[in-house]
């Protein structure tokens, strides 16, 4: 999700008394503010997010009892990982870390890593146990996160699953469900709009007029 609009439009669903889905896992890639405003910073390729407009995203009413959360953060943006994390309903226990094969913008460490913050919200043990936490995948577009990620996640942990800020559609056959600025959402966030959520009023509007 790459937005920044502030107010809030009713978005009608197709069944208003569904009941909302809860989700075990939710991987997600916040557009991060902090230390990413210069000129080679992010804010050259999306819009980004205050660290506490992404702290009240209401995650822990999509989340089950029981759930994971793997969130990504940048080296700069570690501190405040942790914090949205506590601000989600989760709990910190490990992290991984995505070695990216190149050497990256630093004024101290040159970066060449991303790490991956692991919480759990209950109980929520691996069903895998052979999972090392240096994650070795190539480099993709500029913030993009490796594909290999959907099946890793697969691997280790059952859904359902939902993907937070997502780029493209996961490439799976499992029960995943994607949110972003860039992408047809499966749910909406109220108080955090998408373009996907207009598109279903405008269509849904349409189709009343007709």
């Amino acid at each position: 999700m790459r937005v920044q609009k502030e107010e809030y439009m009713n978005i009608e669903t197709t069944n208003q008394n569904a009941k909302p889905k809860s989700f075990r896992v939710i991987y997600a890639d916040p557009p991060w503010d902090i230390a990413q405003t210069g000129a080679r910073g992010a804010v050259a390729h999306y819009d980004l997010m205050t660290l506490d407009r992404i702290k009240a995203m209401p995650v822990g009413e999509l989340a089950a009892d029981n759930a994971t959360l793997l969130l990504w953060v940048t080296n700069a943006a570690l501190p405040a990982g942790l914090e949205v994390m506590e601000a989600w309903g989760f709990r910190y226990v490990t992290n991984a870390v995505w070695d990216k094969y190149y050497i990256g913008l630093g004024n101290y460490f040159r970066g060449s890593h991303e790490i991956l913050l692991h919480g759990v919200r209950g109980k929520a043990p691996f069903k895998y146990h052979g999972q090392r936490s240096t994650l070795l995948f190539p480099r993709e577009d500029h913030s993009r996160k490796p594909a290999e990620m959907i099946p890793l996640i697969e691997r280790i942990l059952d859904g359902p699953y939902l993907e937070l800020f997502a780029r493209q559609r996961p490439n799976s056959l499992k029960d995943w469900s994607i949110w972003g600025n860039e992408v047809d959402s499966d749910i909406t966030i109220p108080g955090f709009p998408v373009p996907s959520d207009f598109a279903a009023q405008s269509t849904t509007n349409g189709d009343r007029e007709g």
